[in-house]
């Protein structure tokens, strides 16, 4: 890493999707403190892991059951002393919802939000776009989010985020591979490659192992990637398997653990 680039080691947390927030929120502390306990200073999660991406989330994406689930991860991170990035909807004084990334201090404060802009038609059906994609600090490394296929949209980040004003990009999502697509060449890591090398910066993708509403797909699901700023493929994690993944940024190497067993869908 360069000086500019701090030392940090990362958790990215692919965890098994369930249909409440009680059984993602238990998976997410389970792996803060596993990640802790491994040395790690900072957690990834995909795209709405406290609800899980599913039919069913508009029935839990209210202010009422969100703000105990979040407040119990801040408490993890404080008691840990973990910087976390957690998917999660948040909500404004309008009764507007959107789809977000919370970004978790060490201190268990909220340090930060980005929600997504490239809503796909059925999501705008509920969410409302984000308008900003603000530049966080976590663990002193400067930190924003690309959300699932904003990946596509090169364009409207190098808008917001000018090159070498990051030092991790994180890329949560659902997104599932083709199984013969296993070379690093699939459409959508090929695009967030190009965004790493243009943004000058890692990009570290937390992808859900699973799909709920389309069991099928969680077949090719997993596989969340580390790109480094020039664009090379560092790491890339199980395909539908469900753990707890551990590196030094800039390393090519990880521990896994694993931590539910995707086959094991609630």
């Amino acid at each position: 890493m360069s000086a500019r680039r701090p030392a940090i080691r990362i958790a990215v947390g692919q965890l098994l999707m369930h249909w409440t927030c009680e059984e993602n929120v238990a998976g997410i502390l389970g792996a803060i403190s596993h990640a802790a306990a491994a040395g790690a200073h900072l957690c990834v999660f995909p795209e709405l892991v406290v609800t899980g991406f599913h039919r069913q989330i508009k029935s839990l994406a209210k202010p009422e059951t969100i703000a105990p689930h979040l407040r119990a991860i801040q408490d993890a991170c404080a008691e840990h002393g973990m910087a976390a990035a957690v998917g999660a909807p948040t909500f404004d004084d309008r009764g507007r919802i959107f789809n977000s990334h919370v970004l978790i201090a060490d201190d268990g404060e909220v340090a930060g939000v980005v929600s997504k802009r490239g809503l796909t038609p059925s999501e705008e059906t509920f969410f409302t776009r984000g308008d900003a994609r603000p530049v966080t600090v976590l663990k002193e490394c400067r930190c924003s989010s690309v959300l699932c296929r904003e990946v596509e949209d090169l364009r409207d980040f190098c808008a917001e985020v000018a090159p070498g004003t990051t030092d991790l990009i994180f890329w949560p999502g659902l997104i599932g591979r083709a199984p013969e697509a296993d070379d690093g060449t699939e459409v959508h890591i090929g695009q967030a490659r190009t965004l790493a090398s243009h943004a000058r910066s890692f990009v570290i993708q937390a992808n859900w192992p699973n799909s709920l509403n389309y069991p099928d797909e969680g077949a090719h699901a997993g596989q969340s990637v580390v790109i480094d700023p020039s664009g090379n493929i560092l790491l890339r994690l199980p395909r539908a398997e469900a753990g707890i993944a551990v590196f030094d940024v800039g390393s090519s190497t990880y521990a896994w653990q694993t931590h539910q067993p995707a086959g094991d869908k609630p």
